[in-house]
């Protein structure tokens, strides 16, 4: 079993590392993250009003990553499942891995672990580079600064498995990225908004959830920041949940 699971681990990063888009996605990742990270530290050096601290603008600098590159790292992890269905590839990947729960979660250990990892390189490089460039020092060790540090790259990560989820459930890529991205961006904020319902059911939209970790908790939560990213981990992994059994039970 452990052996099998290896070798499914294995197979899905050959996969991976053979195709060009996740070294495209790669590449617009960093360069949205530090760009928008060194463009943010120009600014600020050439004499624009900054009353932020140090420690609270580390949010800003992270925007490249946490805003585009989570769309980015999102997508990789769609097309990672639907490029499979697509071009009939999955069914040689089930006859070589009876159980199909293992082809789903050796997808979720590799595209899960690239995202994180990704994430955490270009967010700390932006975070260095935007305060280097300010001028007011380089400052590491600020409450709201790890927290941006570490929890960055497990919101993208969890990003990244919604998605790959989702690509299991449709199977299909303009379908499965259309409904990431405007869940992402549009449906859950167009919620949030609506009258009388909009503050009640706020506090339990996933995304929104994700993103009250990052910006450090909004009284509109039931919970902490971090009660918003228990929330929404185990969002994440209800969803997967329902993705392997739904891969376990249809037809290739």
């Amino acid at each position: 079993m452990i052996g099998q699971a290896l070798a499914a681990v294995d197979a899905e990063r050959i996969k991976l590392s053979s195709t060009r888009a996740p070294y495209w996605c790669l590449a617009m990742v960093v360069v949205f993250g530090l760009g928008v990270a060194v463009l943010l530290g120009w600014l600020l050096s050439g004499g624009y009003a900054d009353t932020a601290s140090v420690d609270t603008r580390t949010i800003d600098y992270l925007v490249g990553v946490n805003q585009f590159g989570v769309a980015v790292f999102a997508i990789m992890a769609v097309l990672g499942v639907t490029t499979e269905y697509r071009f009939g590839t999955i069914r040689p990947t089930f006859a070589a891995v009876p159980r199909r729960p293992l082809v789903i979660l050796a997808k979720t250990v590799v595209f899960g672990g690239l995202t994180f990892v990704a994430a955490a390189i270009v967010g700390l490089l932006g975070v260095v580079l935007g305060q280097a460039l300010t001028g007011n020092g380089i400052a590491l060790g600020g409450p709201n600064t790890v927290r941006q540090l570490w929890g960055t790259p497990v919101f993208a990560m969890l990003c990244a498995l919604i998605g790959l989820s989702v690509g299991a459930l449709v199977r299909h890529s303009a379908g499965a990225v259309a409904i990431v991205l405007g869940w992402m961006f549009a449906f859950e904020r167009i919620l949030s908004v609506l009258p009388r319902i909009g503050e009640n059911i706020t506090p339990f939209l996933p995304f929104l959830n994700g993103w009250n970790f990052l910006s450090g908790g909004d009284s509109t939560f039931h919970w902490n920041a971090y009660g918003s990213l228990a929330y929404f981990a185990v969002f994440t992994v209800i969803l997967l949940a329902i993705a392997i059994f739904v891969t376990s039970a249809r037809d290739a």
